[in-house]
């Protein structure tokens, strides 16, 4: 905890002031790029631009179109106009202000890909294998395989799973097998084991520490290349730890090993201790370690290999299911039933799969292919591809719309400890203590339940559009007046946490008019919980408000982007008694609107500053 506390406080980013940076020519080093379809994520660290700074600040860029000739370790300069960062105040919305300042990050920037100017290229050792690991995409790309059997190798082999299509990544997890798409110690204990097995003949040589030695510097070079994520380090550490005790002939705890491995990867990186990944990985790998031999003890001789090394399978996977269940609930809204089943058939074949992914990446690397190894790749990823479908249309496969409070899941392991405790003491106090927690877990879910609105309306904070969600009756409807062309996938998935909350069964969506059971939409006009909304975007004009029927004004003036007018010209025909300014306003019209608002002597709601505003709910 100390080294933890130490780490944490160095590595803590520090503020600039803005006043002095912004409207300056500044330069940064590019340490990572996401490219989409027109736009690009870039993580620069700045130079040196303020003397007050302890250490150059990571600044967060987002780009309006796409330059493919810029790449990690590349120095850029730009015009700084540096804003911090913050949520944009929705219920339920992603925590983007933390998950940055995990990152070091603390500033964020909008800037046209063709102000950012290249000036020169100093590579890291990150960077570098940023460059490798493209080069390697590039090849594999280019191979005879299929490309979704492409994008798996890729996945598993070189840790980049943005390629994999989102269908597929839908159907493995609706069966519980999302994990074998993401490194973890699975790939890294194949890996290392396939390299220790290659390298035995060294033991008969009497150079056993060579073939130690050979192995860690693999598994280094392999953390490297896949951009030394903290899953790959982990099980590289724990894996490492394992090797040398063999070597050394001393006893290899695996407990040990994990928490000296938690330890430096903390050290290392102390806010991983807040991301799902760490916390499903190690509560997934203690779980399986501290409690497969005492909660399920061997009921088979492990002289009958393969009955006892089926046992074995079943019971980690359901001891890992049991283990993060709830806290997959919390960050994913959904949980797999059905995993055991999909790992009986999976897990098997995935020694199979990298070690001829390996042969078949190295290879690649040199321009060579062997249609043979194509094939078995192609073979075994169908074969992956229709259990994983198969599974996940078995009925109770897979329960979504999971709706899990972060107290509930602090409960919930309160009560799976105190479950353990009783299962290997047997002491009557651990099972008074889980009947406790048990009906703290009871409590919280039907408070969670009876908290939440049956009926209301949500006017979001959005960079891109104006949502409005309300719901009534079981149904959750969202009507998008600002931008009705918006990846509807997308914005489900950006609202999902909140649309789980309200429990909707599905969500319709509106285009321009709809009538539910106690709502009516005729855009731009709509009359939701019995108050009279009028959307100023598209469409509404002087000529339109001259002919509008609002006898007795609006309740709610929904200003968006698409609307160019004045408000004086809105309040003339149709008075209302709100105005409600949406975030993805530019600037100047934003603050004129503002302006406006104090002139009229409006009550006004700034999304920008105060986020979403929603309607007192009916519970």
């Amino acid at each position: 905890m100390s080294a933890g506390a130490l780490s944490l406080q160095l590595s803590r980013p520090t503020s600039i002031e803005l006043s002095k940076v912004n409207g300056k020519t500044v330069s940064g080093l590019i340490e990572s790029i996401e490219s989409y379809d027109f736009s690009m994520r870039i993580q620069v660290r700045l130079s040196q631009v303020d003397s007050q700074a302890a250490k150059p600040q990571r600044v967060l860029l987002t780009t309006q179109g796409c330059d493919y000739t810029i790449h990690e370790g590349d120095l850029v300069s730009f015009r700084c106009d540096l804003s911090p960062i913050t949520n944009l105040g929705n219920p339920d919305e992603f925590d983007r202000q933390s998950f940055l300042w995990q990152k070091g990050i603390l500033y964020g920037q909008h800037v046209a890909v063709n102000q950012l100017r290249c000036i020169g290229h100093r590579p890291t050792l990150l960077s570098r294998s940023a460059s490798l690991r493209q080069q390697l995409i590039d090849q594999v790309l280019n191979t005879s395989l299929s490309p979704p059997c492409q994008d798996l190798m890729i996945a598993l082999l070189l840790g980049d799973d943005r390629q994999i299509d989102p269908s597929v990544r839908e159907k493995f997890s609706m069966a519980g097998i999302a994990h074998i798409l993401a490194l973890s110690g699975l790939h890294v204990g194949l890996i290392a084991s396939l390299i220790w097995f290659l390298f035995f003949p060294l033991d008969y040589l009497r150079l056993k520490k060579l073939r130690l030695v050979i192995t860690l510097v693999v598994l280094a070079g392999f953390a490297w290349l896949t951009g030394m994520s903290p899953s790959v380090v982990r099980a590289s550490i724990m894996i490492g730890f394992t090797l040398i005790a063999i070597v050394l002939y001393r006893k290899s705890l695996a407990l040990n090993a994990m928490c000296v491995s938690a330890l430096l990867t903390l050290s290392i990186w102390p806010t991983a201790l807040y991301q799902a990944g760490f916390q499903l990985s190690y509560i997934t790998v203690g779980a399986i370690v501290g409690l497969q031999d005492k909660v399920f003890p061997t009921l088979v001789d492990r002289k009958q290999r393969v009955f006892y090394r089926l046992w074995s399978l079943i019971s980690t996977s359901l001891i890992a299911m049991a283990a993060t269940i709830v806290l997959s609930a919390y960050y994913f809204n959904s949980i797999s039933l059905l995993s055991v089943l999909s790992n009986v058939f999976i897990l098997p074949v995935m020694p199979v799969v990298m070690v001829l992914g390996v042969i078949f990446l190295f290879l690649t690397s040199i321009g060579l292919e062997w249609s043979v190894v194509n094939v078995c790749l192609e073979t075994l990823y169908t074969y992956m591809n229709k259990v994983s479908e198969w599974v996940a249309l078995l009925p109770g496969a897979h329960v979504s719309g999971v709706y899990v409070t972060g107290f509930t899941v602090w409960l919930f392991y309160g009560l799976l400890a105190c479950l353990v405790m009783w299962i290997i003491t047997h002491r009557s106090h651990c099972m008074l203590g889980m009947l406790g927690m048990a009906l703290l877990v009871v409590g919280q879910l039907s408070w969670v339940k009876v908290n939440t609105p049956s009926e209301t309306v949500l006017v979001l904070n959005d960079y891109r559009s104006t949502p409005i969600i309300w719901h009534e009756n079981g149904k959750t409807y969202a009507w998008l007046p600002d931008t009705p062309d918006t990846d509807r996938t997308l914005f489900e998935r950006t609202h999902r946490r909140l649309l789980t909350h309200l429990g909707g069964d599905s969500l319709q969506w509106v285009i321009d008019s709809v009538r539910g059971d106690l709502s009516l939409v005729h855009a731009p006009l709509a009359m939701l919980q019995n108050k009279v909304i009028l959307v100023a975007g598209k469409g509404v004009n002087r000529t339109w408000l001259e002919n509008a029927d609002c006898i007795g004004g609006v309740d709610l003036l929904v200003v968006t982007k698409r609307y160019h007018g004045t408000l004086k010209d809105v309040v003339t025909h149709c008075p209302c008694s709100l105005v409600i300014l949406s975030g993805a306003l530019p600037d100047d019209r934003y603050h004129a609107y503002l302006n406006e608002c104090r002139q009229l002597g409006l009550k006004c709601h700034e999304m920008k500053q105060d986020g979403a505003w929603m309607l007192e709910p009916v519970k």
